[in-house]
């Protein structure tokens, strides 16, 4: 915790990837801890911190940016992400509307399942 409090004696915000890899085809066990080294600060020390989406790559798989700030100044984290997603800043280099290629609309009422079994 001191390393990132040292950290933030000169920054605002940490902004990383929020995955350390960009195509996911199988993960193993040693590697999951790797892919994911970039959250576990923000979860382990209880720093606040939020991932936004910033694109896509070749495969059509979505890229997240996390930007992580000091302990109680939430504001200094936030807005970064709420200028991000209103002011678009990626939105033409990369546009974050897109659908997933398989895309399930949980709120979605109309939406019949037909794959649940019979009762």
């Amino acid at each position: 915790m001191e390393y990132h409090m040292d950290i933030f004696k000169n920054v605002d915000v940490i902004v990383t990837p929020t995955t350390g890899y960009l195509l996911i085809i199988e993960i193993v066990d040693f590697f999951s801890a790797y892919l994911m080294r970039f959250v576990v600060a923000a979860n382990l020390l209880g720093f606040p911190a939020i991932s936004v989406p910033v694109g896509y790559d070749k495969e059509g798989l979505p890229i997240g940016l996390q930007i992580m700030g000091r302990p109680w100044v939430s504001c200094c984290y936030f807005l970064p992400g709420y200028l991000y997603s209103i002011c678009g800043v990626f939105q033409e280099l990369a546009p974050v509307t897109k659908k997933p290629a398989v895309f399930h609309d949980m709120l979605d009422t109309n939406r019949v399942h037909t794959d649940l079994p019979e009762k």
